[in-house]
């Protein structure tokens, strides 16, 4: 169980910086193409609001307090 919890930490810490750089190109107004797609600011809007809601999810899990054992 405590290898799972491990894995949420790692996943919730790329998580933050994937929605921290949204959230700067959504600030400075940058649009970017990946893919062939073209990605505004309204996209980049909605990937802090995901990948914030991902990262706090995880980092729920993770850092939770473990369940006591009952005898």
């Amino acid at each position: 169980m405590n290898r799972k919890r491990e894995i949420a930490k790692f996943f919730c810490g790329f998580e933050t910086y994937h929605a921290v750089v949204h959230g700067y190109l959504w600030l400075s107004g940058t649009p970017f193409s990946a893919f062939g797609i073209t990605f505004t600011p309204a996209w980049n809007a909605a990937g802090v609001i995901i990948n914030g809601a991902i990262a706090v999810a995880l980092g729920l899990y993770a850092w939770r307090p473990a369940a006591r054992e009952s005898s």
